[in-house]
């Protein structure tokens, strides 16, 4: 069985998603560096790849995630691992997980 290095947290995100032959929409339930979990009425397949586009709280600008690949489904959801993301957009996610862990943790 997989091993996860990265903790998830929490969270519902609102989501918006496609790829070559899917686009649709869907919430984030759980966030890490390394991927999420959605829920969506969307049905996709494992091995598709997506591109993200995740509404972090206001004030910040929505996070892009250029490639993401479906790693599992199940009837109302689905996981995603982020493949690539752009440097800045990468920074932006790890403060996100940084401040998330601070909430946690008070």
């Amino acid at each position: 069985m997989e091993r996860r290095e990265d903790v998830r947290y929490e969270v519902d995100l609102p989501l918006a998603f496609s790829g070559s032959e899917i686009a649709g929409g869907g919430m984030v339930i759980s966030l890490s560096n390394e991927g999420c979990a959605v829920r969506s009425e969307e049905a996709v397949l494992t091995h598709t790849f997506l591109a993200l586009r995740l509404q972090l709280p206001e004030p910040n600008a929505p996070l892009k995630v250029e490639v993401a690949e479906v790693r599992w489904t199940n009837m109302s959801c689905f996981g995603v691992e982020f493949v690539h993301l752009h440097a800045e957009e990468l920074e932006r996610l790890r403060r996100f997980i940084a401040w998330l862990k601070s909430t946690q943790n008070n």
